[in-house]
């Protein structure tokens, strides 16, 4: 299953899988499911789980299977639910120990696999980067429908033109896939993984000289050409996992292509992986982002990479004050935290994000990255302090932030949800942002923050104890 490459042991895939570029793994969470104590206490995280619950039910009316509501309704994006944001859901209810918690995380893994089989227009595997997750009205207009339209589709995100198939979504949905088949043996889960990984690597490979894979396709379904070191990071993980559940080959071959473009990226002049490449060949040096370094981090755990988040701290960390341009906070609010790229920090206060929307913080703190940020940080040799410091930040979000927020109208639960950044945040590199309000991945990777669990470090934070590979079965 997953290629044409011989069957072999799992012991076989597995001493492979380990011998590239996983020396460190053992330290830095590759293998190991937690690090540490946690730093945060078990009431906030029951909140933060409880923010997840209302996201996911918003919309249980309009549709069984479904996936939870991604924003806030401040926002503006209706009932949209983005592909990324459910996957992480499903981790975080995997790493939960409530009743009940295994079955949220059932539902929305059927809720993607049934996506896969009941797309509109492709019948080839991938997934879209976001759906409609329940009715609204835009601009007067009703669209009535929940995640599954009367005729049995899907109903994707084409209202703001998230109808595309991107890499990094795809990729997130088939890890979160894995970690269900781990925990449930359900092999409806394992073989969504695989297509997904397949579609990848059979649509997504570039042919450039750095190799990789691309970003994906468009909404218009052409393929794109950049590469980027973020999104080959999170393959070095899912290809290395369908390796192990498989035994084929195929995808050792696979994740050296994807770890072959994320270790080209490396600069150990600056201690900071580039960001990828725009076209396969040439190698984009700036700005610096944030995620090229925690997802490589966690992906790789290298200990000679490690550096990358010393240059993390020094040139993304940010400080959004109620006197910082733009900023959302009320006077006397102070966050500390980490932004998304360089170039976010130098964006004009006096240009909006994008047309018709806010202006932005460049001292805003993107606390979705500081929940990746304080993860990577407790899973590598620089210890707890740093890590504790970024968790306090996003505690005191969780609590002080997103007052007053619904979803479908409806109250969310207070001190719950972790919003997406404390101020209007321009990325730096695309005309787009994030917002002040409350958001399903932000607030799921606090979770796994919170518990020191890694997502992109292999299968021991989701299997049982007496769990075996596929291959050995």
């Amino acid at each position: 299953m997953g290629g044409t490459g011989p069957a072999v042991s799992r012991r076989a895939v597995l001493t492979a899988v380990s011998g590239v570029a996983l020396a460190g793994a053992t330290l830095a969470g590759g293998g190991v499911a937690r690090a540490g104590p946690p730093a945060v206490p078990r009431a906030a995280r029951q909140r933060a789980m409880r923010f997840l619950d209302a996201m996911l039910a918003a919309h249980a009316a309009s549709s069984e299977l479904r996936l939870p509501q991604s924003y806030a309704d401040q926002i503006g994006l209706y009932a949209t639910g983005f592909t990324y944001d459910a996957a992480l859901a499903i981790l975080a209810y995997l790493d939960d120990d409530r009743p009940g918690s295994l079955d949220q995380a059932r539902l929305l893994g059927q809720s993607l696999v049934y996506a896969q089989q009941h797309d509109p227009r492709y019948a080839d595997g991938r997934l879209r980067q976001a759906y409609h997750v329940g009715p609204y009205t835009r601009a007067g207009v009703l669209q009535p429908y929940g995640f599954v339209r009367p005729d049995g589709t899907v109903n994707v995100g084409g209202a703001f033109g998230f109808t595309g198939s991107g890499t990094g979504e795809c990729a997130w949905a088939a890890l979160a896939l894995c970690a269900l088949h781990r925990r449930t043996g359900d092999d409806r889960f394992f073989g969504g993984a695989v297509r997904l990984g397949e579609w990848i690597a059979q649509v997504c490979r570039s042919s450039g000289p750095l190799g990789g894979f691309t970003a994906g396709t468009d909404r218009d379904g052409a393929a794109l050409a950049r590469v980027s070191t973020t999104h080959n990071a999170d393959l070095v993980a899912l290809f290395g996992q369908l390796a192990e559940l498989t035994g084929d080959r195929v995808w050792l071959a696979r994740r050296a292509d994807a770890l072959r473009l994320v270790t080209g990226m490396w600069s150990p002049v600056r201690q900071a992986f580039f960001a990828g490449t725009p076209d396969g060949a040439s190698v984009e040096r700036e700005p610096m982002q944030l995620e090229a370094q925690t997802h490589a981090w966690l992906a790789l755990a290298d200990l000679d990479r490690v550096g990358c988040l010393d240059t993390v701290t020094r040139r993304l960390t940010v400080t959004d004050t109620a006197a910082s341009p733009n900023s959302a906070l009320a006077p006397g609010r102070s966050f500390t935290g980490v932004t998304v790229s360089t170039a976010s920090r130098t964006a004009d206060p006096a240009v909006p994000i994008e047309p018709g929307l806010p202006r932005p913080d460049p001292d805003a703190v993107w606390l979705e990255g500081t929940a990746q940020y304080a993860l990577a940080l407790r899973l590598s040799p620089l210890g707890p302090v740093p890590a504790t410091a970024a968790l306090r930040t996003l505690i005191a979000a969780q609590a002080r932030l997103g007052a007053g927020q619904t979803v479908a109208g409806r109250p969310l639960p207070a001190g719950g949800g972790v919003t997406a950044a404390t101020s209007p945040l321009h990325v730096g590199f695309v005309a787009s942002g994030y917002y002040p309000y409350a958001h399903v991945a932000a607030t799921a990777w606090y979770l796994l923050a919170a518990t020191g669990t890694n997502p992109l470090g292999g299968a021991a934070p989701w299997a049982p104890a007496s769990s075996a590979g596929r291959a050995a079965r």
